[in-house]
């Protein structure tokens, strides 16, 4: 969805704009392409090996800046009502999911991380074989959303007392004998997504960064945010609507329809992009 981005967030060509995910730089190239000489944009990302990608974009362009950090750390970098406009895009990068070591995928055999940035004290591994059964159902039915939690926090906390879980496939087995294959949803898409988030702090970030973007962006500034599933969609959408966060809330006036999702083309070039959810809107107060 690059080209609804771009044609609905740059509002200025010459203002200052942040990409709250930088990855690989897919959403910089293209909104670099689209801002005059005077512009600036600023990439974050909390994944130090975005760094290369950075580099690269740094050496090629002087309107581009980057930083490793935590997008919810992002009032700590910009003074308020500053920013043009400000894209975050919470889904995995395509390199943290296709590295095998990252333990993100339950495609493949690995290690069991999912730290987005590895020098995170804690991992899926350190999190799953310390946690107690409750809080671990607790995780995979609140950000999981997942039937089976209790089934299958019960079986992860017998199956460490014989030996650690901590590879990828061995947590899908577990997964598995709870909840065989019914469809082409892979069984243990909920339970990778919840621990995810959990170690990962995903949720508060969320909440965040959406109100430093309430505070950061100008008036007649744009806020886009693509989400992947409906527990963050449903955070976002009510943000926008103006509810109250945190007990912070701000006024938006939403731009285009009421959300964006990628068409047929899209989704089969990039398949993973298939629920993926575009929410642009504008700062009015």
């Amino acid at each position: 969805m690059v080209d609804q981005v771009i044609s609905n967030l740059i509002v200025n060509k010459k203002g200052s704009y942040v990409d709250c995910t930088f990855g690989l730089g897919g959403h910089t190239s293209a909104i670099l392409k689209n801002l005059d000489s005077e512009a600036e944009l600023i990439g974050i990302d909390r994944d130090p090996e975005s760094f290369e990608a950075a580099n690269e974009v740094i050496k090629k362009d002087n309107r581009f800046s980057f930083i490793n950090d935590k997008f919810g750390n992002l009032e700590d970098h910009f003074p308020g009502d500053s920013l043009d406009g400000i894209l975050v895009d919470l889904g995995i990068s395509s390199r943290q999911l296709d590295n095998p070591e990252r333990g993100f995928s339950f495609q493949a055999q690995g290690p069991l991380d999912m730290r987005m940035n590895q020098s995170d004290v804690d991992s899926a591994e350190t999190w799953l074989n310390k946690s107690s059964k409750e809080e671990i159902t607790r995780v995979l039915w609140e950000k999981g959303e997942e039937r089976n939690s209790r089934k299958i926090a019960e079986i992860i906390c017998r199956e460490r007392d014989v030996s650690p879980i901590n590879t990828t496939q061995r947590l899908i087995k577990i997964i598995v004998a709870c909840k065989p294959r019914k469809s082409k949803r892979h069984p243990a898409t909920n339970v990778f997504r919840a621990i995810r988030m959990e170690i990962n702090s995903e949720m508060e970030e969320l909440q965040n960064v959406l109100i430093a973007a309430g505070c950061l962006l100008k008036n007649g500034g744009r806020l886009a945010v693509i989400s992947f599933h409906s527990l963050e969609d449903r955070i976002v959408k009510r943000f926008l609507q103006g509810k109250s966060l945190d007990g912070k809330k701000f006024s938006f006036r939403k731009v285009g329809s009421k959300h964006f999702k990628p068409n047929k083309e899209e989704i089969i070039k990039n398949p993973r992009s298939r629920s993926a959810i575009l929410r642009i809107s504008e700062k009015v107060a």
